[in-house]
């Protein structure tokens, strides 16, 4: 990750895992467009790199995403959104590719996450951009942090 002294956590063909230490960030860039179980597994991997760093802040590059097919969708706010805002996280930015139809899907998942944020009585937020600086701005910048 430019910018900020990063410790290369995993990777592998999937995707990279940074964590910087100093800004409580976890920065995953996906190499490509995964589905179904590889999404899952992939998913419920970095579940536990938060659990075990406790990061306040998510970073994830997903400009390969193109969609989600309903089945990775329902399990993804079924199972993961809930466990997310479970978590040390208080902010979630998404770095998407422009007129992807990955952009419709984040607005059903902000939607989910402000559910489910009020339901647990917890405090996360998440943000879906198609630039890297204002994604990095709104996480360390905005609203006091």
């Amino acid at each position: 990750m430019k910018n900020f002294d990063s410790k290369l956590i995993e990777e592998d063909s999937y995707y990279r895992v940074e964590y910087a230490e100093k800004q409580s960030l976890i920065y995953v860039h996906w190499k490509e467009h995964i589905q179904g179980e590889v999404l899952k597994n992939k998913y419920l991997s970095l579940l536990n790199v938060i659990s075990a760093l406790q990061p306040k802040k998510w970073l994830s590059n997903a400009k390969v995403f193109h969609y989600t097919t309903l089945q990775d969708a329902r399990w993804v706010f079924d199972y993961f959104i809930p466990n997310v805002v479970k978590s040390s996280l208080i902010k979630y930015a998404r770095i998407e590719a422009p007129r992807s139809l990955l952009l419709l899907d984040s607005e059903s998942l902000l939607e989910k996450i402000t559910r489910t944020t009020r339901e647990q009585n917890e405090v996360f937020e998440f943000r879906f951009f198609i630039d890297e600086e204002f994604a990095l701005d709104w996480l360390l910048y905005k609203n006091g942090e």
